[in-house]
């Protein structure tokens, strides 16, 4: 996988340089930041429905998504559309953007 994002239900990440490291944290298995909600099925449910190959890791209060480069633009718009319809936060990495 070439491009990746996150997804996530959490009140404690008020910035960039804070999704960067609730991100981090994460794909080392740390979910202490991260509450379980029920929004996150849902909008799994919704992630789905999107025909593009993609690996997705759902835990506890969060999705991390990553697709082959090809795929990055289109997916970036959907994801951060239905993270915005879910009430969740968005971060992706590469170009640092975190939208809550």
């Amino acid at each position: 996988m070439d491009w990746y994002c996150a997804v996530w239900n959490s009140d404690e990440v008020s910035g960039v340089i804070a999704a960067n490291n609730l991100y981090e944290r994460l794909c080392i298995g740390d979910t202490s930041q991260v509450g379980d909600i029920e929004i996150i099925d849902e909008f799994y449910s919704d992630l789905e429905k999107i025909d593009v190959p993609m690996e997705k890791n759902k835990g506890k209060g969060f999705v991390i998504i990553g697709c082959d480069m090809d795929y990055a633009e289109l997916l970036n718009d959907a994801i951060q559309k239905l993270a915005k319809e879910h009430g969740l936060s968005f971060f992706e990495p590469q170009n640092m953007t975190y939208i809550f």
